[in-house]
């Protein structure tokens, strides 16, 4: 069996726009985690109604979000169970991102012109409310059960899977997709000296009900994702020599179709991963859009891993 360590490629980090938020997880690599994300999103106050009139969105607030990974090696596969837990409200950093981007003299994206601090993530297509949150809580999200077959080695190998996604969390809130979903994925990845190179590819199945509300602004059931990495493997004790750094560029397809531009064009992601060889079980980074200021959405995060030392 593969050895499935930080010399493997590693669970891709999702995108967590609200959007794509009730979509199945990646598939994982299976190995106990728990991490925990803050992710500051919003959608331009002039890129919310589509230019027939029939679509509006709004979206804004913050999320704070566990994530609990647990894995069991059967035979030469594992089984890898996800559970996230997420509180969303209007948050506290938009000030915050307001003074980095002064401080740069990066634009703003559209959040002058919306008020800091702001929960609400709302939906419609023609009258007609699809989803809606604007009461600050916790979420218990859709529960995700993988299977994973990995193959090769540490420095060239790969892994095969399919997970299923059950509706545990809520539609309404978007907090779930409000059906069981299925994905089916491959990861690859090869590492020459301190450089490693990965990717991975799924394909996502939303098995809506029939009368779910979201048909209404869909065109399909089924989309892709796909991920590409390149990290530098840090060696030895000292605080540079140690150091490893991964950067990814994440592709996340669309089954919307609203007339709004940020809803129905694919989203794209960069993911900035840090470890140090002397704490092989932390990691820490940040994911944001990429190419783009139209809606701004920032993840940071902290994950630590059992069994790795």
């Amino acid at each position: 069996m593969a050895t499935i360590g930080l010399s493997a490629q590693e669970t891709p980090r999702s995108n967590r726009l609200a959007w794509f938020e009730g979509f199945p997880e990646p598939l994982p690599e299976g190995v106990p985690e728990v991490a925990l994300e803050s992710t500051s999103q919003m959608l331009r106050p002039d890129l919310e109604r589509s230019a027939d009139g029939r679509s509006f969105a709004r979206l804004d607030g913050e999320a704070w979000q566990l994530t609990g990974d647990w894995a069991l090696k059967a035979g030469s596969s594992r089984f890898n169970l996800r559970a996230r837990v997420a509180h969303r409200s209007g948050g506290i950093a938009d000030q915050a991102i307001w003074n980095w981007h002064q401080l740069f003299n990066m634009p703003q994206g559209g959040r002058e012109d919306a008020p800091k601090n702001r929960l609400v993530y709302h939906l419609e297509r023609d009258g007609r409310v699809i989803g809606d949150l604007s009461r600050p809580g916790w979420a218990l999200m859709d529960l995700d059960i993988a299977w994973i077959r990995p193959f090769g080695t540490a420095d060239a190998g790969g892994r095969v899977g399919v997970s299923v996604q059950l509706p545990t969390g809520r539609q309404s809130d978007f907090s779930g997709s409000g059906g069981t979903d299925g994905l089916a994925g491959a990861a690859l990845w090869r590492r020459f000296g301190h450089w490693r190179f990965s990717g991975q590819v799924e394909r996502v199945w939303l098995g809506l009900p029939k009368h779910s509300p979201l048909r209404s602004v869909m065109d399909q059931t089924s989309f892709s994702r796909a991920w590409g990495s390149l990290g530098w493997v840090g060696r030895g004790a000292g605080l540079i020599s140690g150091l490893g750094i991964e950067v990814s560029l994440g592709y996340t397809g669309s089954p919307y179709r609203t007339g709004l531009s940020r809803l129905d064009r694919a989203g794209w992601q960069q993911h900035w991963t840090l470890r140090h060889a002397r704490l092989p079980q932390w990691r820490f980074g940040f994911s944001e859009e990429a190419g783009t200021f139209t809606a701004p959405d920032l993840t940071g995060f902290v994950a630590y891993r059992f069994g790795e030392r």
